[in-house]
């Protein structure tokens, strides 16, 4: 018997499935650097400039600067979530061979964990500005809340250093398609002219 519905269960199946696209120990390294960098400028921003906000006469900045993170967030993360549907999608797959529909599939796969990745920073930089509001609400003391907006801010700049990625990545994707056109018009024209000197022989 499960305990967790069906949903739950798939997802924890897709992010075992994206953790077994890693090559290695070395792949892995310098993803976990590519994130831990950016992670840690953005921290340490949201730390130096969490105090500047926790005073009452600067409520209205606090308040408009988490609102503008928010806003960020909802709108990357909608927008990734529509260019991962658009992603995952491979047009005239029939026509490619074996090596090649597995070598694109492989590639497609890793852009969709790259995007994932956008969209879940995207995502916690919003909740964690929320929560900051709450703390600054509550009164929560004022190494908590440089706590919360260390975090805040570290996932934001790891969603906007992110998102530079995702012109080339939708590049990637026309050219992919672009070049598998022109393979299959190449292929076609030496099938017609092999067709006619067969005829014409």
């Amino acid at each position: 018997m499960r305990l967790l519905p069906e949903e739950w269960t798939a997802s924890w199946s897709a992010l075992r499935a994206m953790g077994g696209l890693t090559a290695g120990i070395g792949f892995s390294a310098r993803h976990a650097l590519a994130l831990a960098v950016p992670l840690a400028i953005g921290a340490l921003v949201g730390w130096q400039v969490a105090p500047a906000f926790a005073s009452v006469q600067r409520e209205n900045t606090l308040f408009a600067l988490l609102a503008g993170v928010i806003a960020l967030g909802s709108l990357l993360a909608g927008f990734m979530v529509t260019l991962m549907l658009f992603t995952g999608r491979i047009e005239q797959a029939t026509s490619l061979t074996l090596e090649e529909l597995q070598a694109y599939t492989q590639r497609i796969k890793f852009l969709l964990s790259s995007q994932a990745q956008t969209l879940f920073a995207a995502v916690l930089s919003a909740v964690f500005a929320i929560i900051w509001l709450c703390c600054f609400a509550l009164g929560v003391d004022a190494t908590g809340q440089r706590i919360v907006a260390a975090v805040c801010f570290g996932f934001t700049v790891v969603a906007l250093l992110r998102c530079i990625l995702v012109p080339l990545q939708i590049y990637e994707i026309h050219e992919a398609a672009l070049d598998d056109a022109v393979d299959d018009c190449i292929k076609q024209e030496q099938a017609k002219f092999q067709q006619r000197n067969g005829e014409d022989g």
